[in-house]
This record gives structure tokens, C-alpha cells and sequence, in this order.
């Protein structure tokens, strides 16, 4: 090697050396110049007037119409002294609800910015950085659905979140600062919706309201188990006739502690036991999840690819197989076995999510470690379904009060009209019908 081509690669070697020293700090201060722009812009919308009638609508992680907020929405938009428009963050979304004849933009086009600054009330299924453009809401009203009463711990409550280790264990500058970005998560006032006392009691920790601001009134979304209407024939009409088997887990660390489904389960010995039984085994895989469902199976159907309303597909399941996914507390309401497969407990509880409660204390079902223990329980789950009746009982009061074990999509419009739009000498009653 010459002088020269020496010389080429030590400065090569030293701006590599040069990169990676000075990169992190770079990304840092890109990352501390976005958060305070954020936080300008976040107190700034708070000096914007609110229109009072403006009703601003998201969720899903702006990626979907569906959910809690869903029906809220198709009930409000019939009030035409109200403006309600639909927040999405993905094009398709927005193009689907202007189909069905209602006002939509996308979360960051010009006009949803707008209506975003100027709506007096949010609301929506995730969190405001979810569904929003969170900088734009810091003079709203936020009424937060939630999507879910599930075991694991999110938000505040999880120690790996940014919010729980600037409120728990950050001092100094970095706490001063780190606190005013996690208002920004946060609208000007703020509601979450819980479903029963115990529930409640952990939900201010979680999302950072006071006790007061945190109203048991349910889940809008499994109002369709209690009644049926034209959105039922969105389910093919298999599963609405045949015995169904739904096998719904959650992801393992958004994928990171993902095992391929194909190691897990033996699905050719699945498809024979299902052919004996007569059931229909249906997959609905998290996003998150690794490894292909074959498609040569005759009793296996994977059908994570559609748009299928999840609760509607709870609706006409015989039996929910599901791990630590919140899914099996709504499929409580339906009074139907549910099976547990935990495989991988052990490593779940100590690399994933923290949960609020003891996993054995609240899953009222059979739990399988392994594939051949869960072909087992199923078939005596088949045999006796009224096995944990009473444990489902015990624990679907855990999750839901008794008032909010039915439709509850009244009492929450009545809640909206009164003690956030003002409107004391409204009424609505259980056929969503106003009066005054």
C-alpha cells in the first residue's frame, strides 16, 4: 500500500470515528429542536378561539374507522347543529368516511390543521399523539374512549414509557423539560372513559387525570353483542354459521420477542383435530406477528389481512383462544369459554409489558404451555363449555360493572352533550334519540 493510499484510509478511519462520536449528538439536538417546537406551537393553540359546535374525531392510531369512537361519531354526525369531522392520519381512511357521506381530512393537510386548532372537544381511541397532530389540541377538551381493558400496563404506568421515567426518575433540567413534552400528550382538559371501580383506580396513574376526570361508562364498541344491524353481514357468512374457533394473540414487544407462529402451533395436526370436531380454526395475528399461516389447510383460515370489525368477529366465536391480549375482557360480556396459550409466560412477564394484576387471578379459562396441552383443553372445552362459568362471572366484574355490561353508547352521548357541551336539558335515550 502507498504513503498515499495510506493516508486516504487513516482519514477514511477518522471520519468514521468522527461520525459516530459526534451522530448521537446530532440526532439529540435534532430530537431536543423538534420537542421544542412542539411545545411552542402546543402553547400557542391554546390562544386560538375554539369553534364550540367543532368536534373533532380520530383513533386507531389514525389508521382506521372503527372502534369506540366509531359509533360515537355516526350518532353525533346526525346532529346538524354539530360539526363533526373525522381525523385520519392515512389517505384511504379519509377517502372511506367521504364515501359514507361525511366531513374527513387528513391529519396533516392544511385543513385538518385548522380544524384540529380550532375544535373545542377531541375524540378518540388512543392517545392525542396517536390519533392527532397532539401539537395542535393543547386548548381542547379531550375525551378519551381507550380501546381496550386489558392487563398490561401502558402510559404512565409503564416503567419503559417516556412519560413514566420523566415523571419517576428524571431530575433536574431533564425533568423540567421532559414534563412540559408530556403535556403535550395532553389537551387542555381531560376525560378517559374506564369500565368498573377497580379499573378506575388505576386508570390516573395511567393517563395522568385527575380521579375525578376518569367516568365509568364503558365501551361503546361492544354495544353490537348486545343487538344486531346491517354492519353483522360485514362478516362473511361462514363464520356467522360455522363453529368458530378465534385464535387472537397480542405482540410480544411491538415483534421484538415474536416466535414464528409455524413453531408454535403444528398446524397439520390442528387441521385434522378441527375436521373431527367441526370447527373452523381462525387466525387473526397481531401486526406485529412473525412467520406465514399455511393456506393448504382446510379447517385453518388466516385472515389477519381483512378489515373485519374485531368485536364483530368476537360476536360469532364459539371459542376466543388468546394469550395477554385484552380482547378476552370484552369476549367476557359474551358469556363463552375462552383458553389461554401462554408459552411463553415466563419470558412475556419479564421482557414485555407489566401488568395490573396477578395473570392467574384474572384469567378465567384453561391455560396451555404447550401445542399438544392445548389440543387437550379445547377438546374438553368443547365437551363442557360451562366449565368456568363462574369464573367468567367473577372476573367479568372485575373488568365491567354491572351497569356497563350492556349497550352504553346513550349514557355516553348524554355525558358528551351535558357536562362538555354545555347542554344541561338534553336526553338522550336508549334509541339514540335526543330530546329536551
Amino acid at each position: 500500500m502507498s504513503s498515499y493510499q495510506l493516508e486516504i484510509l487513516q482519514l477514511v478511519i477518522l471520519l468514521i470515528i468522527l461520525y459516530l462520536v459526534i451522530q448521537p449528538k446530532f440526532k439529540r439536538i435534532a430530537l431536543l429542536t423538534r420537542r421544542a417546537f412542539s411545545i411552542t406551537v402546543y402553547n400557542f393553540s391554546k390562544l386560538i378561539p375554539k369553534q364550540k359546535n367543532l368536534i373533532v374525531f380520530g383513533g386507531e392510531n389514525g389508521q382506521g374507522f372503527r372502534g369506540n369512537t366509531k359509533y360515537i361519531f355516526l350518532e353525533m354526525a346526525k346532529d346538524e347543529n354539530l360539526r363533526c369531522v373525522w381525523i385520519a392520519k392515512n389517505s384511504a381512511v379519509v377517502k372511506q368516511i367521504r364515501e359514507l357521506g361525511f366531513e374527513s381530512y387528513h391529519c396533516s393537510s392544511r385543513k385538518g390543521q385548522w380544524l384540529q386548532l380550532r375544535a373545542k372537544i377531541v375524540i378518540h381511541s388512543h392517545s392525542i399523539n396517536d390519533d392527532f397532530n397532539k401539537s395542535l389540541l393543547g386548548g381542547a377538551i379531550s375525551y378519551l374512549t381507550w380501546h381496550g381493558v386489558g392487563l398490561k400496563k401502558v402510559w404512565g404506568a409503564n416503567k419503559s414509557t417516556f412519560s413514566y421515567k420523566i415523571l419517576n426518575e428524571a431530575t433536574g433540567l431533564n425533568k423540567f423539560f421532559g414534563k412540559m413534552v408530556v403535556k403535550t400528550n395532553q389537551a387542555k382538559l381531560n376525560y378517559v372513559v374506564s369500565t368498573s371501580e377497580r379499573v378506575s383506580s388505576y386508570y390516573p396513574e395511567t393517563f395522568l387525570v385527575p380521579k375525578e376526570n376518569v367516568i365509568e361508562m364503558g365501551q361503546v364498541r361492544n354495544d353490537v353483542f348486545f343487538k344486531t344491524t346491517e354492519e353483522d353481514l360485514e362478516i362473511p357468512e361462514w363464520i356467522r354459521n360455522d363453529k368458530i374457533i378465534l385464535y387472537m394473540p397480542t405482540h410480544r414487544k411491538f415483534g421484538k420477542l415474536e416466535t414464528d407462529i409455524n413453531l408454535i402451533i403444528n398446524f397439520p395436526k390442528l387441521d385434522e383435530f378441527c375436521e373431527r370436531h367441526g370447527y373452523k380454526f381462525v387466525v387473526k395475528r397481531h401486526m406485529y406477528s412473525n412467520g406465514e399461516v399455511p393456506s393448504i389447510y382446510k379447517n385453518i383460515i388466516d385472515i389477519s389481512g381483512e378489515t373485519y370489525d374485531p368485536q364483530l368477529l368476537l360476536k360469532y366465536t364459539d371459542i376466543l383462544l388468546t394469550d395477554y391480549s385484552s380482547c378476552y375482557t370484552d369476549y367476557l360480556l359474551l358469556n363463552r369459554p375462552v383458553l389461554f396459550f401462554c408459552y411463553d409466560l415466563e419470558l412475556y412477564l419479564q421482557k414485555s409489558n407489566e401488568m395490573y394484576f396477578n395473570y392467574f387471578d384474572v384469567t378465567p379459562g384453561p391455560k396451555s404451555f404447550n401445542f399438544e396441552d392445548l389440543l387437550k383443553r379445547l377438546e374438553i372445552t368443547m365437551e363442557n363449555p360451562q366449565e368456568y362459568e363462574k369464573e367468567r362471572e367473577r372476573v367479568l366484574n372485575i373488568f365491567y360493572s354491572k351497569d356497563n355490561q350492556r349497550e352504553v353508547l346513550p349514557k355516553q352521548l348524554n355525558f358528551i352533550y351535558r357536562e362538555l357541551l354545555g347542554e344541561k336539558n338534553i336526553h338522550i335515550n336508549q334509541n339514540n334519540s335526543v330530546s329536551m
